[in-house]
């Protein structure tokens, strides 16, 4: 009996996962119990050194605030000098330490005899009961103190304190001393009891003095209630000093977490010990039952991957020959078949595979025959497999090399572009990238022939069901014609027929933009005016005035040349927006040079007359005769105005004055 792909794996999956799991679970639950201990072992680890390396924080911020008061002169005149003259700062600067801490009892100052030269209550003369420790000390050590208990000198407080050295160059003027309480670790020890009184944290002095211990704030060495705990103390105490720096101390009776005070970022001297400590009744053996449960296990779960590879492998190969069947059609063996044997699932897959794969080559010789009936010219970029794919009317246009081209890499039809349409391409093919939407742009390109024709190419991004780029699909439509006939009829809207020149719009448009353009630079306006005019249109006739009409316009573009650009206003009104900064330097040149162009007039053969052309010629110039198109044109109309009344054929650069003496002209 054949069984379905899916009940089969289906058993394989229970056989391989499920019972094993549950065997795991079995195990898990008897071996539990057995492992509590060892865990809870190693959990009271992780916290003891948790809060020892909060303890120390709290030794090394005792170390930091000494060395600090250490270097003010008023300590160090306390110390090695007559400190008579300092001795009102000393005593605000110990005021002020002692508020801030709580913890801080005392401050004392002593010099290099061991004299106690003043303290936070002002008492001096006494000799420090310590000065045989602090002269042990090297000038980088800070001492830290064993556990004063029930301190007389502070009220029965518990006591400590850190001591160093008073230095000036070298030389050790004294030391200072800082007395704390031991309250200052509560926050630290009072958390002692760990696991329900399983676990114990406490610390000790060099003497096995302990904070914490048996719930006492201070217990001497030996004195705890329990005995393993004054056992392990002397014994801690003892191999610590022989070896600090192994920072554990291996013991035959306890298991535990061992450690030192010791101060690494100040150097600090005769360090405390801490102790993290579990009973070791509480540890057993791997025990012989988990043993042979785990045994067990391993037996059965072996012999369910044996099962399952042998039914993994019924299952693959068929799978496996899928797959090379499907790598040969893809390397593009389009006649590659899958083999349909038998009348199970995989003989089902075979058979829809090859379906499938006949309609994609039909659906590929519809594609191709498209593109061939089709004027449009076909692209198409597999973002998997990083292959073009273009028509055959796409080359017979253009030339490239398809294998080396992809949409990015400057190789596709952007290296048919000259430079700002290629930079434009490259901007609209990132956006498309980017967005995985649609691009649509017109560009110039070079044909096979080398002629430059305008194309639309538009394109599309196909994804997967993901989200993720599969393809870029794209048409290219060669519209030059339309595109030429566009550009011819913009510019033939942008000229004046006659002259050739911009028209009005046109050229306040371009006049507007290059201030615009030019705002930290001068932008010049030469306005002109043909002087009787209509007395040449109405002798010669308007043919004639034509002509004169395009010789003005002939004479200004030759004579303006690169330096700006010139426009038409109608009739005989000619504007020169003059833009190169030499030109506008020597502009009084420029409109004498057009003057005397003029003049040589224009000659008529149907009347067999030269006429000489008279123009009025107003000039202005930004920014000092007006910031846009329109102040800095009626300044120069105003300036041609002013020629107009003065006796015409001349220029004249507008002055604000003109208008007043036009004005003046007028009321005469």
């Amino acid at each position: 009996m054949k069984i379905g792909l899916k009940p089969l794996l289906s058993v394989v999956l229970l056989a391989t996962i499920l019972i094993p799991a549950g065997a795991a679970v079995f195990t898990g639950v008897s071996a539990a119990a057995q492992q509590h201990t060892q865990v809870t072992t190693a959990e009271v680890h992780a916290l003891s050194y948790a809060q020892a390396v909060g303890l120390d924080v709290v030794v090394d911020e005792c170390a930091i605030s000494l060395h600090s008061l250490a270097r003010f002169e008023e300590i160090k005149l306390t110390a090695g000098g007559n400190f008579n003259a300092v001795r009102d700062e000393v005593v605000r600067l110990f005021d002020s330490v002692t508020a801030a801490s709580p913890h801080l009892l005392n401050v004392i100052i002593i010099d290099v005899n061991g004299t106690v030269r003043i303290d936070a209550f002002e008492n001096a003369g006494a000799h420090f009961g310590a000065f045989a420790e602090a002269e042990e000390l090297s000038r980088s050590e800070t001492l830290i103190s064993n556990i004063t208990i029930a301190d007389p000198n502070y009220g029965g407080e518990n006591t400590f304190f850190v001591l160093t050295h008073i230095n000036e160059d070298e030389v050790i003027l004294g030391y200072i001393c800082m007395v704390y309480s031991t309250e200052i670790f509560k926050d630290y020890l009072r958390t002692r009891d760990l696991f329900a009184g399983e676990g114990n944290f406490f610390v000790t002095d060099r003497k096995g003095t302990a904070l914490w211990i048996d719930n006492s704030p201070v217990v001497r060495q030996g004195q705890a209630n329990s005995p393993p705990l004054n056992e392990l103390i002397s014994n801690t105490i003892t191999t610590v000093r022989r070896d600090v720096d192994s920072g554990t101390i291996d013991s035959a009776t306890y298991i535990g977490a061992y450690g030192t005070i010791n101060g690494n970022k100040n150097n600090i001297k005769n360090g405390w010990f801490w102790y993290g400590t579990f009973p070791v009744s509480e540890i057993d053996t791997f025990p012989l039952p988990m043993i042979i449960i785990v045994s067990v296990v391993a037996v059965v779960s072996v012999l369910f991957v044996l099962f399952a590879l042998g039914t993994i492998r019924r299952v693959t190969i068929p799978l496996h020959d899928i797959v090379i069947k499907m790598r040969r059609i893809n390397e593009g063996d389009m006649n590659e078949r899958l083999d349909v044997k038998g009348t199970d699932e995989y003989a089902y897959i075979s058979e829809s595979f090859n379906e499938m794969l006949d309609e994609v080559l039909i659906s590929g010789e519809m594609h191709r025959t498209i593109s061939e009936l089709s004027d449009n010219m076909l692209f198409e970029w597999d973002f998997k497999k990083q292959v073009l794919f273009v028509s055959d009317n796409f080359m017979e246009m253009f030339e490239i090399e398809t294998e080396r081209a992809t949409l990015t890499n400057g190789r596709f039809i952007e290296s048919l572009m000259e430079k700002e349409d290629a930079e434009r391409y490259s901007v609209d093919i990132n956006k498309l990238f980017r967005n995985l939407d649609s691009m649509n742009g017109e560009y110039q390109v070079e044909t096979k022939t080398g002629s430059m024709i305008w194309i639309s190419v538009r394109s599309h991004c196909v994804l997967d069901r993901l989200g993720e780029l599969l393809r870029v699909i794209g048409v290219i439509t060669n519209i030059n014609s339309e595109k030429l006939l566009s550009l011819q009829l913009s510019e033939r809207a942008s000229y004046d027929f006659l002259s050739g020149l911009f028209n009005r719009n046109t050229f306040m448009r371009e006049l507007q933009s290059e201030i615009t353009r030019s705002a930290t630079s001068r932008v010049g306006v030469i306005f002109i005016d043909v002087d009787d005019f209509k007395f040449i249109n109405d002798t010669y006739g308007h043919d004639t005035g034509d002509e004169i009409i395009k010789t003005v316009a002939d004479i200004i573009k030759d004579k303006l040349g690169s330096a700006g650009f010139a426009g038409r206003f109608g009739g005989d009104e000619f504007v020169m927006c003059v833009t190169e900064e030499q030109t506008l330097n020597n502009i009084d040149k420029l409109a004498t040079a057009v003057l005397e162009m003029f003049d040589k007039g224009y000659h008529a053969e149907k009347h067999n007359v030269t006429l000489k052309i008279k123009a009025s010629l107003g000039i202005a110039i930004t920014p000092d005769h007006g910031r846009d198109n329109e102040t800095v044109l009626a300044a120069a109309d105003e300036a041609m105005y002013f020629v107009k009344k003065n006796g015409k054929c001349n220029f004249h650069i507008y002055n604000p004055e003109d208008s007043v003496l036009t004005e003046l002209m007028h009321s005469i």
